[in-house]
């Protein structure tokens, strides 16, 4: 990966251990890039089961349906129990369907139809600012 995949990959990861914590014997696992699989599945075991959760980061302003049907596809294939989505906060997540959980990326904003670090949000509207004075924008 690269560092800018880095660093938001490891957003993602911070966000789904707020909700999979490893206390609780969540195990991440990455699929390499270009799979056609989820991009990360969790997995733990409890009481001699295993629970598996398939995880799907679409860093757009709208979630096409292409993912939401690909992440289906891997929930229904019957070795997940459930299927999770990462989206940055602000997306369009209207189209997902009430099967697919959808968890938000605190770190990253839809912004004017563009994602943005959120600790450059403010940084982003003087820059803005400063392009309409200047006839940029």
């Amino acid at each position: 990966m690269g560092g800018i995949k880095d660093s938001t990959y490891l957003d993602v990861q911070k966000t789904l251990a707020r909700r999979f914590s490893a206390r609780d014997g969540w195990q991440f696992a990455w699929s390499p890039a270009g799979s056609v699989q989820p991009e990360c599945v969790l997995s733990r075991r409890v009481a001699g089961r295993t629970e598996r959760v398939a995880v799907s980061v679409k860093m757009a302003p709208e979630v096409p349906v292409s993912s939401i049907e690909a992440l289906q596809a891997a929930a229904s294939a019957g070795s997940v129990d459930k299927a999770v989505l990462v989206v940055p906060c602000g997306a369009d997540v209207s189209g997902v369907p009430a099967g697919i959980d959808v968890l938000e990326l605190g770190t990253w904003q839809v912004v004017d139809g563009r994602i943005a670090w959120s600790k450059n949000i403010e940084r982003s509207a003087f820059i803005q600012e400063e392009r309409a004075k200047r006839g940029l924008a």
